[in-house]
């Protein structure tokens, strides 16, 4: 296949999503979306949450000292969690069946979802997916914030803070008036108002956020592959939400802390 790159974009003699679309999808771009992104989720969620799952049954010292609330015993999965896990995933995993084929439907309101043409430039692809941070982090603070006052905390948001210790799985269990306000709209009002997007970019924006939200959740402040490793005073992270979870206030904030230290809600505290 012959590549010529250009300052505009990688262009392919036969752009890998066409090719997809005709030789596996029966030429639906809205099939090819569908099932590309539900792909795009599945691996992340699924790779990252075995991972924690291996970890917290078997004792790996090397792991277990970036382990963040070390003063409790590790959950090792009792029966309890794993009927709320297993209950949380099973409606997590309909929503999705439910709402990703009607996700192509909205993104192409305002603007095109570009299934067929050659992946973008990184540059489009970096502005854009900053811009996703940018608009889901402000969206998805204040939403946050308002969850937590205490009629919509006690109805609704208190089901998310079942467990004080969190584990990846958690990020699934949620009201669904919490699943739609808070998540979904936070996360797709950007990218659906944005005019013009690939779906390269659109499974790269899945990618980074489902495996945010894990780590976040994961109870384990690890390096290397957790963001705030690299910018700890800009990014959000493991130590900022496990704190949240722990005490139930503060940093509300989901890819940044600027909304936070704004409004005095930034804390964090590590157990030794």
């Amino acid at each position: 296949m012959n590549i010529t790159k250009t300052s505009d974009s990688i262009e392919l003699s036969s752009p890998f999503f066409n090719s997809l679309c005709d030789k596996c999808f029966f030429s639906s771009e809205w099939l090819t979306f569908t099932i590309c992104t539900y792909f795009t989720f599945q691996t992340v969620f699924w790779l990252y949450n075995l991972f924690l799952i291996y970890i917290e049954f078997n004792d790996i010292p090397s792991i277990d000292k970036y382990r963040i609330q070390k003063h409790k015993a590790k959950l090792r999965f009792q029966p309890e969690i794993i009927r709320q896990m297993k209950e949380g995933t099973i409606k997590h995993q309909l929503s999705l069946i439910l709402t990703l084929p009607l996700l192509y439907y909205l993104l192409s309101y305002f603007g095109h979802i570009s299934v067929r043409s050659s992946i973008p430039s990184l540059l489009t692809i970096t502005y854009q997916i900053i811009l996703f941070i940018l608009g889901e982090d402000f969206l998805f603070y204040w939403t946050h914030y308002l969850f937590h006052t205490p009629w919509l905390y006690k109805h609704i948001h208190k089901k998310h803070h079942i467990f004080k210790q969190p584990t990846g799985v958690v990020f699934v269990l949620a009201d669904p008036w919490e699943s739609l306000l808070q998540n979904q709209v936070a996360v797709w009002l950007v990218p659906i108002v944005i005019k013009e997007k690939h779906l390269f970019t659109i499974c790269l924006w899945i990618f980074i956020r489902v495996y945010q939200t894990i780590n976040a959740h994961s109870g384990y402040d690890l390096p290397y592959i957790s963001p705030q490793y690299y910018f700890p005073w800009l990014l959000s992270g493991t130590l900022q939400h496990d704190y949240h979870h722990q005490y139930a206030k503060m940093n509300y904030g989901s890819f940044l802390t600027l909304w936070d230290r704004l409004m005095n809600t930034h804390k964090i505290k590590r157990d030794n």
